[in-house]
């Protein structure tokens, strides 16, 4: 229930009050179907999308001890369709930034950190937002530096941050903590998959190999399959200024992760 850039809905329920009081919590559960948290989760639980209604959160929550974690683990499980031996899995972004309160929650839990070259990043970033802006809003129109320059900004602190964090986690967490780069998916799907799969303990399974598109800025959703051509095809759009910032500002992680020589 964290966020990327701001505390997230966890920091938020103390306003709610006591939680041990049963109409803090019917007050609570009427938020989370108010739309008015943040984020993708929380608009599609308002519109229905997720199939969960109100009064099954509701009893749910009022049925269990209410501290943030047991709260968290109600939002993953009450999905329908999920049996008691699913293996539940999480993948808000903003998570990178809360493991350690995630694996004190869960001790057993796997981290599967995602990563790529932040070049490739920033192409990606800048064409989903450059398609999504309405050309009469000019403070985030794309002729406006500033709101390209905030882009580059954003997409470098980040990554950044993330190689940190990882340095942290991998040295922390040796047993719970798994870097998976998005080249290597992609150039060695089934070594990359069954290696992931010994990490989680899950048998491997030829399926496993062709997933589903979704959410890319490149290819339609519904596509299936490994996409060779994310390798490269985001040179294409790249800006030579912003290949040449963070190639000032992330020469040396560059070199670590192998994305220059």
């Amino acid at each position: 229930m964290g966020h990327l850039i701001s505390p997230g809905v966890r920091h938020q329920l103390k306003k709610f009050g006591d939680l041990s009081d049963d109409a803090n919590v019917r007050t609570l559960v009427d938020y989370m179907y108010s739309g008015q948290f943040v984020g993708t989760y929380w608009k599609q639980l308002k519109n229905g999308n997720l199939g969960i209604d109100r009064e099954t959160m509701l009893q749910a929550i009022l049925n269990s001890g209410r501290s943030h974690r047991e709260i968290f683990d109600i939002m993953m499980r009450i999905h329908p369709g999920v049996a008691a031996d699913t293996i539940l899995g999480e993948k808000t972004p903003g998570h990178l930034y809360h493991v350690p309160t995630l694996l004190e929650w869960f001790p057993t839990a796997k981290i599967i950190h995602t990563f790529r070259d932040p070049r490739a990043i920033m192409a990606s970033e800048w064409r989903k937002r450059m398609e999504k802006v309405p050309a009469a809003y000019i403070p985030l129109n794309p002729s406006n530096p500033l709101y390209s320059f905030a882009i580059v900004m954003h997409v470098t602190i980040t990554w950044l941050y993330a190689v940190r964090l990882h340095h942290q986690y991998k040295k922390r967490y040796p047993q719970n903590y798994y870097l998976s780069k998005f080249e290597d998916l992609i150039s060695k799907p089934e070594e990359s998959v069954r290696n992931l799969c010994a990490f989680l303990d899950v048998e491997f399974s030829n399926e496993m190999l062709n997933p589903r598109r979704s959410g890319s800025s490149y290819s339609r959703t519904g596509d299936a399959g490994f996409d060779t051509e994310t390798l490269t095809r985001w040179q294409n759009y790249l800006k030579p200024w912003m290949n040449n910032w963070l190639l000032f500002w992330g020469k040396k992680y560059l070199r670590e992760f192998d994305y220059i020589s």
